[in-house]
Formats: C-alpha cells, sequence, structure tokens
C-alpha cells in the first residue's frame, strides 16, 4: 500500500510537502504541486481524510445537533443548513432525537468525536445555565432558537414577541375578544416568549386572557387535537385559537373537523411558523411566518465563519417574522 513516504520518494520531495499538497495547495509551486500529484496517480494513493485532517486540524465538517429530523418545521431547517454547508465545500454530520441535558451533553460529545469543525445546536428544553455552559466550553457552537445572554453573537433567534404581537394584533383587528391560546410547553421558552407578548397585546386592547383560555401542547400534531378538545369543552364560547405553531393548529382543526365545528365560520384559527402545508389544507391557515431558511442559512454561515478561525463580534441575528393572512379567520361584523 502507497504512503505519504512513497509518494514523497516517487516525486523527489520531502513528505511534509506531499502533505501540503494534500491540504494547502494553494501554498505549493504548481510545477511541483502537479509533480506531486502525478506521483500520487501512478502509485494509486487516496487521500486519507482522517490522516488529513490531523495534519491540517480542520475536518471540512460542520456538526448538526437537533431533537427531530422529521415534521415540516425540522425537515427544511435540516435540508438549508445541509446546502449552505455543502455549499461552502464542507460536511454536515447531523445527529438528532435529543431533548433532555444528557442527551445533549452525549450528541455533542459524538460530534467533538468526529472532530467537526464547528457545532449548531437546537437546546430543546435544557436550562438557560446548560446551555451558557455549553457555549462557553464549545467556543465552535452556534445556536438556534435560543439567546444567552453573553454569547448573543453566536445565536439566531426568530423574534417571537414580535409574532405573538402580530397574532394579537390580528384577531383584535378582525374583531374577537373571547380568544384562547394552544400554547407549547410552558419549560420552552420559545413558548413563552410568543404566549407573552399575545398576552400583553390584548390586554393593553383590554381582553383579558385567564389561565383557562390557555391549553397546553408540545408542539406535536396530537397535542393540538387534544388541546382543542380541552379548550372547547372548558370554553365553548371561543371565537378564535391561537396556536403557537402550526402543527397544532393542524391537529386542532382536525378536531374541528370531527366535532362538525366550522372553521372559521364558528370558530377562527390562526398559527405559528407558516409551513409548507399551512397554504394547502382546507380551510388555508393564516399564520405567523417564520423564516426558516433564513435562520437556518444564517446559522449555517456563522458556524462556518467560527469554523475558519473568526472570532464573532456583531450583534445577534434576530430574524422578523410576519403575519401571513389567508381563510382560517373570520372578521366578525360589529
Amino acid at each position: 500500500m502507497s504512503t505519504i513516504h512513497t509518494v514523497a520518494a516517487r516525486a523527489g520531495v520531502s513528505s511534509a510537502t506531499v502533505s501540503r499538497v494534500m491540504n494547502e495547495p494553494h501554498k505549493v509551486r504548481e510545477a511541483t504541486r502537479l509533480k506531486v500529484e502525478q506521483a500520487m496517480r501512478e502509485l494509486d494513493f487516496s487521500r486519507n481524510s482522517f490522516a488529513a485532517s490531523l495534519a491540517s486540524r480542520r475536518s471540512d465538517c460542520v456538526g448538526l445537533l437537533v431533537s427531530h429530523l422529521s415534521g415540516a418545521f425540522f425537515a427544511p431547517l435540516v435540508n438549508d443548513i445541509e446546502e449552505t454547508v455543502s455549499a461552502a465545500g464542507s460536511y454536515l454530520i447531523v445527529t438528532c432525537g435529543k431533548s433532555s441535558e444528557a442527551e445533549i451533553s452525549g450528541g455533542l460529545q459524538f460530534l467533538r468525536q468526529r472532530r467537526c469543525d464547528a457545532i449548531i445546536l437546537y437546546p430543546g428544553q435544557i436550562s438557560d445555565q446548560a446551555l451558557a455552559e455549553m457555549l462557553q466550553t464549545q467556543p465552535h457552537m452556534v445556536v438556534i432558537h435560543r439567546t444567552s445572554p453573553g454569547f448573543e453573537a453566536r445565536c439566531v433567534q426568530l423574534d417571537n414577541h414580535t409574532g405573538g404581537r402580530l397574532a394579537a394584533e390580528h384577531l383584535l383587528r378582525c374583531g374577537h375578544r373571547d380568544i384562547g391560546v394552544i400554547a407549547g410547553p410552558r419549560t420552552n421558552p420559545e413558548s413563552w416568549q410568543r404566549l407573552d407578548a399575545f398576552r400583553a397585546t390584548l390586554q393593553a386592547a383590554g381582553v383579558a386572557l385567564p389561565p383557562e383560555r390557555v391549553s397546553e401542547g408540545c408542539f406535536h400534531f396530537e397535542s393540538g387535537r387534544q388541546a382543542m378538545a380541552a379548550l372547547r369543552q372548558a370554553q365553548p364560547a371561543l371565537t378564535a385559537v391561537f396556536c403557537l405553531n402550526d402543527q397544532m393548529a393542524f391537529g386542532a382543526l382536525n378536531y374541528c373537523r370531527a366535532a362538525g365545528i366550522d372553521v372559521p365560520s364558528q370558530l377562527s384559527l390562526i398559527g405559528f411558523d407558516d409551513v409548507e402545508y399551512a397554504d394547502l389544507i382546507h380551510p388555508r391557515l393564516t399564520t405567523v411566518h417564520h423564516p426558516v431558511g433564513a435562520l437556518a442559512r444564517t446559522a449555517a454561515q456563522l458556524a462556518l465563519r467560527l469554523a475558519a478561525g473568526e472570532v464573532l463580534t456583531e450583534p445577534q441575528s434576530l430574524l422578523e417574522p410576519t403575519l401571513i393572512v389567508r381563510d382560517s379567520v373570520r372578521v366578525l361584523s360589529s
């Protein structure tokens, strides 16, 4: 089997020169590079990527840790991150199914063992303190969907407060006052940010949102169906429900269809995320658009910059949501 030493002997150069041709060819004179490449072909020498990574201290790999790979939110997120990383000449290593602190710590260890140049983390339900400690010990890590004080330049997040406000303002403009909410887990920062802004906007307009009008889900279809059933039973006078993501809105709509409740003539629904299917269901879902593609590209670009040795100092990347008005919210007559 050919080695870097046999290639060096065939080309009449040092082993260090062969290593530079493999890892930093732009630093080698063209004539020397061509001679080394010719020797590689003659000896059928295959570049050992792991050995090359040891020499260059780069693996050209970016790690991604998320809680899911499927679903209308995570699938496009992962795809857009992969496309951005690939366009830069690197590869994406993905690990999923990680939500708890122990699982996420294990996933990070897995990615470090694969010598990833940078890591993108979806932090799930872990505490702010645990996340800050991870960012402190992982200088090449980017976080999506959470902001950690002191590490803002490495955090990419949607402005959830604006999103909650947009949803509330739309329902108020449409004349709704008896409003309920299907929230995410109370431990999820995105959920309470959206809910706090939604409640504050209603209160500023003189509309109350008491606890009994808030039903907790877990961002999945079935939890939206169950939460809608609970709300309908406890609060039959509601005219509108804000679902804190589209998957739960789809579940709520499914319950309404089964129960013979027409949307939007009997009950209005508004979602959050604007996933691919929001414009395809009937009625088409009014929702708050989450720019997932921009989120993915921004996180990937920051990770690539960290991998290249840059120090990020600019302000946090905070993405702005927009309201998408479709057919699932009825305008009440005055």
